[in-house]
């Protein structure tokens, strides 16, 4: 797979591993694996690799207008955005906001509370009752759940389309019982929400928002 672009990244580790985000290929390896070695398990992995940039190809053009700072999304409905307003507000199904810093108070400061609302009608619903709720700004991932019943959520769970919220919110739920991603884990989600495995899937074409507003 010699047209493949890709950055190799050592250190003390036993295994190669590779990750492809946002049309990025980085291999991580250990220090003194011979680089023809890297290149065979590239190799290997060539069609897995081709399938990841595809799909993340296709889902960056698909948002394209909100990659952009052109539009937001709100409960997975594209609203347009326009930046460079005298304040934060919103007004005919549009954001008007200072800059596109501005998104990640004005969404805490109107919607968060929602999230929490959320927790607990999910609660009541399934019978899992986490000790405290917050709102916080994670780097790469949705939710956790720690083992004193403390869950935490992404602000931008507030862009997704309300089913597939609901799925992270019950999968931390599911947390309070199962501390772990064993098969009993997955049985209890799998019970709050048969078949979780779609929305499961079709949250990761969301995992660029992640990356934005910071």
């Amino acid at each position: 797979m010699t047209e493949l672009r890709y950055d190799v990244v050592r250190s003390r580790r036993r295994t190669v591993s590779v990750i492809v985000s946002e049309g990025r290929v980085t291999v991580r390896a250990p220090l003194l694996m011979p680089a023809d070695k890297i290149e065979k398990f590239i190799a290997a992995h060539e069609d897995w690799i081709a399938k990841k940039l595809a799909a993340q190809s296709a889902a960056s053009s698909k948002f394209a207008a909100v990659t952009e700072g052109r539009a937001l999304l709100l409960d997975g409905t594209e609203m347009p955005l326009v930046c460079g307003a005298a304040k934060n507000t919103e007004s005919c199904g549009a954001f008007y906001m200072k800059n596109i810093k501005a998104v990640h108070p004005y969404f805490i400061k109107t919607r968060a509370f929602l999230l929490v609302e959320s927790v607990g009608a999910l609660s009541r619903r399934f019978g899992l009752y986490p000790e405290d709720v917050a709102v916080r700004d994670f780097k790469a991932r949705w939710g956790s759940c720690d083992a004193q019943g403390n869950i935490k959520l992404n602000w931008r769970l507030l862009m997704l389309p309300p089913a597939l919220r609901e799925y992270v919110i019950v999968h931390e739920l599911c947390h309070l019982k199962h501390l772990d991603h064993s098969a009993a884990f997955w049985a209890e989600v799998e019970r709050c929400i048969p078949g979780y495995k779609a929305r499961r899937k079709a949250l990761k074409e969301y995992s660029f928002l992640t990356l934005l507003y910071r």
